[in-house]
């Protein structure tokens, strides 16, 4: 099922399964990718409990081998919703036996979605019901159209940093690049993700914004909490989406979900919330 959000100028749709968004409009303006199954078959899936995946498929707790797939469990769960209004929505799941089998903790996942005029504003709270330390990351996996307008040429579009940064980006193969160097622009083609994702993590700035040099449009991502940052797309010509994905953690080879990079950790009977801002806008209005 769908659920819709909306206010004067922003119109959210958010799905049950994976509490996932779907669409995102400002004034019938669309943002979001398109599924197909051909390229991306998703638009905004939770990332929980990990971002990306454990290079053997595998980890280890309590010396017993847990299977888990790319990028966490949760994003083929539907999530009964709780609180629903004109602009607010929180979407909430809870361990069950499918989980149990990948992630030994019993936990409540409440993905809370509000409106605030442009603004988009997502927030997890994780909660550990467990009698035992709980390690978890949370993220999404949000796909943009590329380009936002129709026809327009996608080798005019970029990320464009608040403040000049300098960032290293990384694969969880091993492979490492420059990122953006004392800039501020990072120019989008598709031969930039010849070698998969291109991660990077703690940039200086509040915000990072998706565009293009002739787009009236503008997306603005506010991800302080959520250090990690995976841009990813296909390098095919023909994929018309390009994913800017904030997260807690990422990818690492540590045999533990304790291990990988970022990860946070719940002791019993604990909760956290973590959370990020989306904004919207218009450049010429």
């Amino acid at each position: 099922m769908e659920y819709v959000l909306k206010n004067e100028h922003v119109r959210l749709a958010v799905s049950d399964f994976g509490a996932e968004m779907t669409s995102l409009k400002l004034n019938g303006f669309e943002y979001l990718w398109t599924p197909d199954d051909a390229h991306f078959n998703r638009v905004s899936p939770c990332l929980f409990p990990i971002t990306g995946r454990f290079m053997e498929g595998y980890y280890t707790h309590n010396e017993k081998k847990y299977y888990m797939t790319l990028n966490g469990m949760v994003m083929e769960k539907n999530f009964s919703t709780e609180q629903i209004s004109e602009t607010e929505l929180r979407m909430v799941l809870h361990e069950d036996e499918e989980t149990l089998a990948v992630y030994p903790y019993s936990f409540t996942l409440a993905i809370y979605y509000r409106l605030e005029g442009n603004f988009v504003h997502i927030s997890y709270d994780v909660s550990n019901h467990s009698e035992e330390a709980m390690p978890f990351s949370v993220g999404n996996h949000t796909a943009y159209k590329w380009p936002l307008v129709d026809n327009d040429n996608p080798n005019s579009y970029f990320l464009r940093f608040e403040k000049p940064e300098t960032l290293k980006s990384f694969s969880p193969f091993g492979w490492t690049d420059s990122y953006i160097t004392n800039e501020t622009i990072r120019p989008l083609d598709h031969s930039l993700y010849i070698n998969g994702t291109r991660s990077f993590k703690n940039q200086r700035s509040e915000w990072i914004e998706y565009t293009g040099a002739n787009c009236d449009y503008a997306v603005r991502m506010y991800n302080k909490e959520l250090p990690f940052v995976a841009n990813w797309a296909k390098p095919d010509k023909n994929a018309n989406l390009v994913c800017i994905e904030p997260t807690l953690s990422i990818s690492s080879h540590g045999p533990t979900i304790f291990d990988r990079e970022g990860i946070h950790v719940l002791q019993p009977g604990n909760s956290e919330r973590i959370s990020y801002t989306l904004e919207v806008y218009c450049k010429n209005r």
